[in-house]
């Protein structure tokens, strides 16, 4: 429990879920999601005050053609590459390499919010079906 003016505040009761991957990842089309704010550079920004909203990026894109909206975690590693919060050019590679099976049509970020609850009954079902209508073999979620 958190204490927030005085009240306190209960940040989670649920284990983060979490399935063992035991197919090959030879033949795994991977699907992106990050909470890192990330965004096709064409795409609206994020509010960095609070925005339970996600925003989908192309499997076509290139990390040198999107952007990040956050000002709630240290941008140093991420404004040399921004692959280290969403390596789309990695995954891309080692699916060239025939390592991964490939990556899904779509992928998707989230940015930053205190609204835990919003996030938890809304954004993130919703989420989950979206990211369901991809069929990945495996989800790779990276945070901010």
């Amino acid at each position: 429990m958190a204490e927030a003016s005085g009240q306190k505040l209960e940040l989670s009761r649920y284990c983060v879920p979490f399935t063992p991957f035991k197919g090959k990842l030879e033949d795994a089309e991977i699907c992106l999601v990050t909470t890192a704010a990330v965004r096709q550079a064409d795409d609206r920004p994020f509010d960095t005050e609070g925005d339970t909203s996600w925003r989908v990026i192309s499997s076509e894109a290139n990390a040198s053609e999107l952007r990040y909206d956050d000002t709630h975690y240290d941008h140093g590693c991420v404004d040399r590459d921004l692959n280290c919060v969403f390596p789309i050019d990695r995954v891309r590679e080692l699916a060239i390499e025939r390592r991964l099976g490939g990556l899904t049509a779509r992928h998707f970020s989230l940015g930053f919010t205190q609204a835990l609850r919003e996030l938890r009954d809304r954004t993130i079902p919703a989420l989950i079906r979206e990211i369901d209508r991809e069929r990945p073999g495996a989800v790779l979620l990276t945070g901010g």
